[in-house]
């Protein structure tokens, strides 16, 4: 295929476009943007109303605790860039509870449409067996508001839990696989994929950040490769790897996946924190 490509440049959008086919007619574009401007302001609340909200948060029981959550876009508008802290109130060797001693560990979450519910999670702290997590709380930040439709056909990438491999070693091994499906006309950047532990009733108990595709796959959990790179167009069968081995009392099909797919990667990201 022979193809030209058309930069064009409104409102801080900036979008590549495949214009001609190798018979010489026009070929159908790919409106979804290379890059938008950001313009960070509150996550609480959009232009029309609405904003990101916690829909529920839980905390894994003991050893290296995570905060797993979901959080929901309620306005009209896309939420580009939205940036959450998570917080633990802890209580160590029974002293009166305080904040969890060190920086927030902060995420950005690359796209959430409107209505579209996002999961978050990463481990945050060892506790020790007189040691307790009183409440977990997440950090709404800043976003980048932006019209429904500003991305052209951007279409929220979705994921579909297979199966879990539990492997009681150190460092953890423990292996979840699942389906990643994507719409989308163009490949899109990964920022890691969230997940989110439940338990038998549902309750979240933990939750993690990790590189797609087994990056990091430690040696003894082997596994089928994906057919292409995590956020490309179509359908392909993956696996993480969580910093921490599964909660004991995840129940494993309960588990969510949230593939984090970006127009690109930014030049410093907060996701690759450890």
């Amino acid at each position: 295929m022979v193809g030209v490509v058309v930069a064009i440049a409104a409102a801080g959008i900036t979008t590549a476009v495949l214009s001609i086919g190798d018979n010489g007619s026009a070929t159908k574009p790919c409106d979804i943007p290379n890059a938008v401007r950001e313009q960070p302001a509150s996550a609480k609340t959009a232009p029309g109303g609405g904003g990101i909200e916690v829909e529920e948060t839980g905390t894994s029981p003991s050893g290296l605790v995570s905060v797993g959550a979901v959080v929901r876009n309620t306005s009209s508008s896309i939420a580009y860039r939205t940036r959450v802290a998570l917080k633990l109130i802890v209580s160590i060797q029974g002293l009166p509870p305080g904040p969890a001693q060190g920086p927030l560990i902060t995420m950005e979450i690359p796209v959430m449409l409107p209505g579209q519910r996002v999961g978050v999670g990463r481990p945050l702290i060892n506790m020790g067996a007189t040691d307790k997590v009183i409440s977990a709380d997440i950090d709404l930040q800043t976003t980048t508001w932006l019209p429904n439709g500003a991305l052209g056909g951007f279409t929220a990438v979705t994921d579909s839990y297979e199966h879990a491999s539990r492997v009681n070693v150190s460092p953890p091994a423990d292996t979840v696989r699942y389906t990643e499906r994507s719409a989308n006309c163009r490949a899109l950047s990964s920022r890691r994929t969230a997940v989110v532990f439940r338990d038998a009733t549902g309750k979240i108990v933990g939750g993690d950040l990790v590189p797609p595709d087994g990056k990091g796959n430690p040696s003894g959990s082997p596994q089928q490769p994906p057919s292409s790179p995590s956020c490309s167009p179509g359908e392909r069968s993956t696996w993480i790897v969580p910093l921490q081995n599964i909660p004991q009392n995840a129940d494993d099909k309960r588990t969510e996946l949230y593939s984090y797919c970006d127009l690109n990667i930014p030049q410093t990201d907060v996701n690759d924190v450890p």
